[in-house]
C-alpha cells in the first residue's frame, strides 16, 4: 500500500492558504459561541483516581460526551476535605466548561469548622442536581464474634480495648456521626482517624482496630464478599446495596440518622441555560439502566437528579439536623 509523502506534495500557495484560512473562519463564526468556548468540560472531583467518586465521575463524562455533545474530562483534585477542589471551582471562569462532584456535607460543615475559608459555598457555587445518595455504616470483620450493633456497645463497655472505631475523612458529617454514636451510645468507644477508607479497611480485616465507619461505597464490596460485616446504616431507610443490614434506629438509636449526596456544583456565575442544559444532561444519564447497575453495585443510593431549589433544600434540612450537633462538640479543623 503506497504511503502519502509530504515533501513530494506541491507547496500550497499563499492565496490558497488565504482562502482555507478564511474559510476556517466562516465556519468558526457559524458555530455557536458556547460550543467554540465549551469544545472540553471538566468535572473536578475531589477524591484520588481509582476511588467510588471517581469511578462515578468518569462514568458520568463517559455518557456526558454524547448528552453535551463534547469531550468531558476528571480532573482529580484530593486533599483538605474537598477544599481544595472547591477552590479550583471558584478560580475557573464561569463559562460553564467547569463543575465540582462533591458530597454536600462539606459544603455546610467547613464554614463552622474551619477559620480560613477561601470560599462561600452559599455565594460561590450553585448546586446544578443530586447525583447520588451515600450512606455511612459501621462493620466489624466477619471473623469478629460480633453479630449486631448491640453486642458492639456491650463489648465496648465491657472491655474499651475491643471498642475502637476507625473512621475517615476526619472533619466531615462521618467523623460527627461516629461521635453522636459514641456519645448516645455511652460505648466509650476511641475514634482512631485513617487518611482513607483503603488503609482502615486493611486494619479492620488485620485486627488492629475493633470496627470502622466509612460510606457504604467503601464497605458494600467486602460486606458482599464475606470479609466484613455491616451492623448498621445511618439512613432514614435501609440501604439500596445493603438491603439485609438494619438501620441505626431499627438497632436502637432513632436519632442517629445521617446520610449525603454526590451533587453537581456550578460556578455561581454560571448562565442559567448553561445550568439547565447541565442539569437535563445528567439526569438523562442517571436514568439510564446501565449507569443505575453500575453506581447500585458500588454502593451508592440511586437518585432521578434534581433541581438546585430541591438541592438546596436538602442541604438545608440536613445542616439544621446536623450543625447543632458540630458546634456542640467545639470540633475545629486545621
Amino acid at each position: 500500500m503506497s504511503q502519502h509523502n509530504p515533501a513530494s506534495a506541491a507547496p500550497l500557495s499563499r492565496r490558497t492558504l488565504l482562502a482555507g484560512a478564511a474559510m476556517g473562519m466562516g465556519l468558526g463564526c457559524m458555530l455557536p459561541a458556547a460550543v467554540q468556548a465549551q469544545t472540553v468540560n471538566r468535572i473536578i472531583v475531589p477524591f484520588p483516581a481509582g476511588g467510588p467518586a471517581d469511578f462515578m465521575g468518569r462514568l458520568l463524562a463517559e455518557k456526558l460526551k454524547d448528552e453535551l455533545g463534547r469531550t468531558v474530562m476528571i480532573d482529580n483534585r484530593p486533599g483538605a476535605g474537598t477544599r481544595l477542589a472547591a477552590e479550583v471551582l471558584k478560580n475557573a471562569p464561569a463559562d460553564g466548561a467547569t463543575v465540582l462532584l462533591a458530597p454536600v456535607d462539606p459544603m455546610f460543615i467547613g464554614p463552622a469548622i474551619y477559620a480560613n475559608m477561601r470560599f462561600n459555598p452559599a455565594t460561590d457555587f450553585k448546586p446544578i442536581t443530586d447525583v447520588t445518595g451515600v450512606q455511612f455504616g459501621i462493620a466489624v470483620s466477619a471473623a469478629s464474634p460480633i453479630k449486631t450493633l448491640a453486642q458492639f456497645v456491650q463489648t465496648a463497655k465491657a472491655n474499651p480495648d475491643h471498642g475502637s472505631i476507625g473512621i475517615t475523612t476526619v472533619g466531615s458529617l462521618l467523623h460527627f456521626l461516629a461521635m453522636d454514636f459514641v456519645a448516645v451510645s455511652r460505648s466509650g468507644s476511641t475514634l482512631v482517624p485513617y487518611r482513607g477508607g483503603a488503609p482502615m479497611v486493611t486494619e479492620l480485616l488485620g485486627g488492629q482496630v475493633s470496627s470502622g465507619m466509612d460510606a457504604t461505597t467503601t464497605l458494600t464490596e467486602y460486606h458482599r464478599a464475606g470479609k466484613l460485616r455491616v451492623l448498621a446504616v445511618a439512613g432514614d431507610k435501609r440501604a439500596d446495596s445493603l438491603p439485609d443490614v438494619p438501620t441505626f434506629a431499627e438497632a436502637g438509636y432513632p436519632t442517629l440518622v445521617a446520610s449525603s449526596r454526590y451533587v453537581l456544583y456550578a460556578h455561581a456565575n454560571m448562565a442559567p441555560a448553561t445550568i439547565a442544559q447541565w442539569n437535563q444532561a445528567v439526569r438523562k444519564v442517571l436514568a439510564m439502566p446501565d449507569v443505575r447497575d453500575k453506581l447500585g453495585r458500588v454502593g451508592y443510593d440511586l437518585l432521578p437528579g434534581g433541581s438546585t431549589e430541591e438541592v438546596v433544600r436538602y442541604t438545608d434540612a440536613l445542616a439544621a439536623r446536623w450543625l447543632p450537633i458540630i458546634k456542640a462538640s467545639g470540633y475545629k479543623g486545621d
